[in-house]
């Protein structure tokens, strides 16, 4: 039997956070981005106006998070009950990198909101019907919704990098810079067959204590999200200084890099920051010490991949 789903029933929709990636996205999945106008009003409130016809198509919404967050997120929720008002079909948000992720749970000494799961509700609420994410800092955030939500990962194409340009890897080690990162660390240990070690802060004394031997070694550093890189700066400290390491791999998902510490790039024994397009970044006006450090991989092939599996009702498992 044909499968009655086509690329004619597909609309893919950039929002303002990150057009490259949605161009890139589509022409993996043989479509062009489908025509929005945005527009935001002096007094901070936004709008949208769809261009092209969703009337019974499948569409994916493309916006990620990174800086003026809140805007990108509002500018979603308008675009997404625009198309339900529209009469789609069925509409995915697609979020590269979920906004508020990292607010997934409350400390029980603090009177804080829990802002991944309200961020969840936002996106019901408007009409997303089901959402596409990368790397999502906790696992336990897909809990938060009660629509389908593929948590897709960049772990292949790091995988594939390290193989590929780091002499010797067989004899490297993968560390985590923090307790909140073990499972993330322990999946590509586990896949590339290499030991792992973890840093441990103390909070009562601010030591930190060095799990896993990285004596003389070369260190792979895995996180999902680099924002002002003080964890990062600091587990490569700990890393060279108490732990011996002889050198250090950064690879991170989302480079959000509100602040590029400068000191950081300038370590000799930083060789690589290996980082994804889910954050549109413009690296030209870095200081040289940061571009020739710094590789950006593209993860579209990865997002286009999932859309199209769903799209044609082909299961996403394959890829996880």
């Amino acid at each position: 039997m044909t499968n009655p789903v086509s690329n004619h029933d597909m609309k893919v929709f950039s929002g303002l956070s990150n057009p490259d990636l949605s161009k890139r996205i589509a022409r993996y999945c043989g479509v062009k981005v489908s025509q929005a106008d945005f527009e935001l009003y002096t007094n901070g409130e936004s709008d949208v106006d769809i261009q092209d016809s969703v009337r019974g198509k499948n569409v994916y919404i493309v916006q990620s998070s990174g800086r003026d967050t809140n805007n990108h997120l509002m500018g979603l929720l308008l675009f997404i009950q625009a198309c339900k008002l529209a009469g789609a079909r069925r509409i995915t948000a697609v979020l590269p990198l979920l906004p508020y992720a990292r607010g997934d749970h409350k400390q029980p000494d603090k009177r804080k909101p829990i802002a991944a799961k309200m961020i969840a509700g936002m996106l019901e609420v408007s009409g997303a019907n089901q959402v596409v994410t990368v790397d999502i800092h906790s696992p336990q955030t897909e809990g938060f919704f009660s629509i389908p939500v593929d948590c897709l990962t960049a772990r292949f194409i790091f995988e594939r990098w390290i193989k590929e340009n780091i002499p010797d890897w067989q004899q490297a080690v993968v560390c985590s810079p923090d307790e909140g990162g073990t499972r993330r660390a322990g999946i590509l240990a586990e896949k590339l067959h290499l030991p792992m070690a973890l840093i441990h802060r103390e909070s009562f004394n601010e030591e930190h204590i060095i799990s896993g031997n990285v004596q003389d070694k070369q260190v792979i550093l895995i996180d999902d999200l680099a924002d002002t890189c003080f964890t990062l700066h600091n587990a490569v400290t700990q890393l060279v200084r108490v732990g011996g390491a002889r050198c250090v791999f950064i690879c991170v998902t989302h480079a959000v890099l509100s602040q590029m510490p400068q000191e950081l790039f300038c370590r000799s024994e930083l060789v690589k920051m290996v980082v994804t397009n889910t954050v549109n970044q413009d690296y030209s006006d870095c200081h040289e010490s940061i571009t020739e450090k710094l590789v950006v991989i593209d993860v579209s092939d990865v997002i286009g991949e999932a859309i199209r599996r769903n799209h044609y009702g082909e299961s996403v498992r394959a890829m996880l």
